[in-house]
Order: C-alpha cells, then sequence, then structure tokens
C-alpha cells in the first residue's frame, strides 16, 4: 500500500503491474477517482501496435490503483475501425460525462495507417463502459482536431 508518490520509479497498480494509462486523465466520480488512458501493454516496439485499447484504474486516494480493465477494447475484427490496432493508432482519450444524456462521452484522436488523422466518439452508460462508437472516422470541418482536450464548463456544455 503506497502512502507518497516516489518520483522516477515505475508506478505499479495494486496488482503489481505497471500502470497502462498514457495520455488520458482522472476524472473523479462518486468519490473515486478514474485514472483512463492508452493501453501499451501489447506494445513492443517491433510488432507495429502502439495503443491495445483504453485502460481504466480506480482510487480512493489517489497513490493506490485498481486495475479496472480495458474499458474500450480494441477491435481486432475490423480492419477499417478506429479501434483495430493494426490499422490504427487510438491517441489521447478524453472523457467527459454529459449531463442532459447521462452518457460518458469519449473522443479521441486517430492516427491512421496511411498516416491521416481522423478521430473516434463513443458513450458509455457508466465510466467503465462498455463503449458504443457513435461516430468514426471524423473529421471536424474536413480538417485534423489535432491534439486537444476536452471540458465541461459550468453551465454544462463541453
Amino acid at each position: 500500500m503506497l502512502h507518497s508518490f516516489t518520483p522516477g520509479r515505475v508506478w505499479l497498480d495494486t496488482n503489481g503491474h505497471r500502470i497502462q494509462a498514457h495520455g488520458g486523465s482522472v476524472l473523479y466520480v462518486s468519490g473515486k477517482y478514474y485514472w483512463y488512458g492508452e493501453n501499451k501493454d501489447a506494445a513492443d516496439g517491433r510488432n507495429g501496435r502502439q495503443t491495445f485499447g483504453v485502460r481504466c484504474y480506480r482510487s480512493e486516494d489517489l497513490y493506490n490503483w485498481d486495475d479496472m480493465g480495458l474499458i474500450i477494447p480494441p477491435d481486432l475484427e475490423d480492419a477499417s475501425s478506429s479501434l483495430n490496432p493494426y490499422y490504427a493508432r487510438l491517441d489521447h482519450p478524453h472523457i467527459i460525462y454529459n449531463r442532459w444524456t447521462k452518457k460518458y462521452v469519449c473522443w479521441a484522436k486517430v492516427m491512421n495507417r496511411d498516416g491521416s488523422q481522423t478521430e473516434i466518439v463513443l458513450t458509455g452508460d457508466d465510466i467503465l463502459g462498455p463503449y458504443q462508437i457513435v461516430r468514426d472516422h471524423v473529421r471536424p470541418l474536413g480538417m485534423n482536431a489535432g491534439d486537444f482536450d476536452l471540458a465541461v464548463v459550468p453551465d454544462g456544455k463541453a
């Protein structure tokens, strides 16, 4: 059980595995913290995979993180899916809560194998999913959206 941060040391989850939540964020939901991000446990620098879905961790104290698993798993069947790690790289997932639809909304950048960039939008009823693709291969105004972040302002708009 951790009681402090140790800069420079690999951060492990409560099962003793390296935390895989790259390019993500932390949300506070119902008294618990949820840290989600790119899962890179299947990337080895040689196999062409850089991201293998989105993994989430839960904590009550910000020191000790329980692995909640892949909340957005890779799609290994559909080669045209932005979630297929062999044909696309999902980057920087961002999740917010939409109080009107009562859904969690995930927006992520996708780097496609051909060098193009698109976005994917998914929604889920729970922070831990399951998430469904709402829109795939999105290009806002016909352009790349680049790296970004999402925030909800006091009036509820994102």
